[in-house]
């Protein structure tokens, strides 16, 4: 990620002001804005020297437990490097120079967060149907659209537009899904800045899912070039049982998503988590889904990608629980409970 600071953004004069940074990510419609997060050790700021009589910057990296970086932009050299940073939330500082060695004007840069980036790639499931839902006219989503019983502890993760719930429930059109619990949780955990994106397509099955991603359909590509995850969740295989997938269809398409984020995203195996589908109360469904559940522990040990929650087995019992008002789809309750497991899986990834 390269961090871009506007000299135009602070006045001469002015006692230093302080803003907070945001990654604006533009969704299947609208977009979301989070404060600025990335999975890179190596963090690059480049000074936009657009205001007459500066003839340079000194760019203050403060945070983590590295103490006070300082670098110096120049309008020759305006980008400047910070490397094998620990993960923390960071704030840089900026004061800029005219030819006299005179500070004409300084601020703060505020919520930099080095951790990790997590992609959730699911179905319904994971875009949140029948959890909390909302209705938002401006889709211009931050923290501040949404309840605080709904957003993170750090305000990176809330309700992400629910590109097809929209369409045939009204009156939702942001869903909360499990992701905003999973990423409290998981920072607590890992010590360290998360956000994790909510890709979830409602009635995809893995050929559609593979489509999408070959395609960038909604942007899909775009937005996995900007937020660059390092860490790859995947939950498919209901839609599929429901569509009568072959075991061995399925099981190839999984195949080639897995081989497209490696190929074009530089995935790594070790971070590619591929949980087991959601059990199925409609007939017939619990044989087709164990011999997807087959399909996914052979890919898994082919090539050395790590297991995610077995919501087949979780799921089997216990339905009024942790189920909604269909045989497959988890209520809030359920939410709650899917994160806890992904999080019983991820925890130990990191050792505090």
């Amino acid at each position: 990620m390269t961090l871009v600071l506007a000299t135009s953004d602070l006045v001469a004069g002015e006692p230093g002001a302080v803003r907070s940074l945001r990654t604006v990510v533009p969704d299947v419609a609208g977009s979301y804005a989070i404060p600025c997060i990335q999975s890179s050790r190596d963090l690059t700021v480049r000074v936009e020297f657009a205001t007459p009589g500066v003839v340079a910057a000194e760019v203050a990296l403060v945070g983590g437990s590295g103490g006070v970086l300082v670098r110096t932009a120049s309008p020759a050299a305006p980008a400047v490097e910070f490397a094998g940073l620990p993960s923390g939330e960071y704030a840089v500082d900026l004061r800029l120079f005219d030819g006299d060695g005179e500070v004409l004007a300084c601020g703060r840069f505020e919520r930099v967060g080095i951790g990790t980036v997590l992609c959730a790639i699911g179905d319904s499931l994971t875009e949140g149907y029948l959890g909390h839902g909302f209705w938002r006219d401006d889709l211009a989503l931050t923290a501040a659209s949404f309840p605080g019983s709904a957003v993170s502890r750090d305000g990176r993760n809330f309700p992400q537009y629910a590109p097809t719930t929209s369409r045939h429930k009204p009156e939702i059109n942001c869903f909360q899904s499990w992701l905003t619990r999973l990423n409290d949780v998981l920072a607590a955990s890992w010590r360290e800045p998360v956000f994790l994106a909510n890709e979830g397509m409602g009635g995809y099955t893995t050929g559609h899912y593979l489509a999408m991603m070959r395609n960038n359909q909604g942007g899909w590509r775009d937005r996995m070039r900007l937020l660059e995850p390092t860490v790859w969740l995947i939950h498919l295989g209901v839609n599929d049982e429901r569509q009568m997938v072959s075991p061995a269809i399925f099981g190839a398409n999984l195949r080639v998503i897995v081989e497209l984020l490696q190929t074009d995203f530089g995935a790594v195996s070790d971070a590619i988590y591929l949980a087991r589908p959601s059990y199925d109360y409609a007939p017939g469904a619990a044989a087709i889904l164990r011999q997807y559940c087959d399909c996914i522990d052979a890919l898994v040990a082919d090539r050395n990608l790590r297991a995610g929650p077995d919501f087949f087995a979780v799921f089997a019992g216990d339905r009024e629980r942790w189920y909604g008002s269909d045989p497959v789809h988890p209520g809030p309750e359920g939410m709650d409970y899917m994160a806890d497991l992904w999080h019983g899986i991820l925890a130990k990834r990191r050792t505090p």
